[in-house]
């Protein structure tokens, strides 16, 4: 792997984390990189992702997440980026595998033992514990259940001095929680503008239905987990151009949580290194401690490498950014 300049190496955590005994690992005002990377594309290797990951400037790496189900003691991905000296963010699943969704923990001392195993030897930058919570499509659980895994998992990660945060809550939602504080609040011009920017028309067309009342329901329900279950930041996933509405959405879920945020995706639905470059600039501007780009091409993200790894001009503005960082 290429070598990454100083600033490139450096992880800042902005606050001093909650009464969990973990502790910045550099002053605040130091000046960091916050930009990781999760990767992939067709023909590629682990060993070729983690390379990329070098070139394009992150200085942090998120691998695919590790399933308790299928741990038995070493992750590929996790010792490749650790050997070319990324700090890891990473994900831990309560399931067996990408094609199920994950399930609340039916035996704890089992699950946080498991966790206990995981953190033992990889030592993460941050624990994220599942994603994208408030998804079916990841998760099956309650919020309440949801709750006393999260809690188990940061009991853990603090015995061990490890940060940790939730699995992400998902980018419309996040979205939607925030426009309807601004309605809740009878902010009406304010709410209208939100919505102008961040949903498309038939996103729009379907802020007062009875889906988005029940998706509102359980998003305040996992605010409220955030709030009390001793993690150290709330995590929230990011697809929307619009560099205004991601700050909105960081004020919202700071109010609401009282906690530092953090994004372990955030990502594009086009191609335009614009997006790239404003989304990035909000994050410096917004400092956030760790905000890691998702460069996997899907029906919707759209990646900053092509088949065989080809960095895109996306690609390259993201390179650029943090490029110059250090001037």
């Amino acid at each position: 792997m290429k070598t990454l300049p100083a600033a490139a190496c450096i992880i800042v955590t902005a606050v001093t984390l909650r009464a969990s005994g973990v502790k910045d690992p550099l002053p605040a005002s130091v000046q960091a990189n916050p930009f990781g990377l999760m990767l992939s594309a067709p023909g590629l290797t682990i060993e070729r992702r983690v390379e990329l990951a070098g070139k394009l400037g992150a200085a942090s790496y998120r691998p695919l997440a590790i399933f308790t189900g299928r741990w038995q003691g070493r992750d590929p991905e996790c010792d490749a980026a650790l050997k070319a000296g990324f700090p890891l963010v990473l994900t831990v699943r309560n399931g067996n595998g990408p094609g199920e969704p994950s399930a609340p923990p039916k035996d704890i001392v089992a699950y946080k033992n498991t966790i206990r195993s995981v953190l033992t030897v990889y030592r993460p930058a941050v624990l994220v514990v599942e994603n994208e919570e408030s998804s079916r499509l990841f998760y099956t659980g309650t919020p309440a259940e949801y709750a006393a895994e999260l809690r188990a998992s940061a009991d853990i990660a603090h015995q061990m001095g490890v940060p940790c945060t939730n699995g992400g809550l998902v980018s419309a939602l996040v979205a939607l929680l925030t426009y309807d504080d601004y309605v809740q609040r009878g902010e009406t011009a304010r709410a209208r503008s939100f919505a102008l920017r961040a949903f498309d028309a038939q996103q729009r067309a379907m802020l007062g239905s009875p889906k988005a009342r029940e998706a509102l329901a359980k998003g305040k329900e996992l605010i409220e987990v955030y709030r009390t279950a001793g993690i150290d930041y709330v995590n929230f996933h990011w697809y929307i151009a619009d560099p205004s509405a991601l700050e909105e959405a960081v004020a919202f879920l700071k109010t609401q949580t009282g906690l530092p945020l953090l994004t372990n995706e955030i990502g594009q639905h086009d191609l335009s290194p614009g997006t790239v470059r404003t989304l990035m600039a909000k994050v410096l501007e917004l400092r956030l401690p760790h905000a890691v780009w998702y460069s996997i091409d899907s029906p919707n993200a759209k990646a900053l490498i092509g088949p065989g790894g080809a960095i895109r001009e996306n690609g390259q503005a993201y390179r650029d950014f943090i490029g110059g960082l250090g001037r």
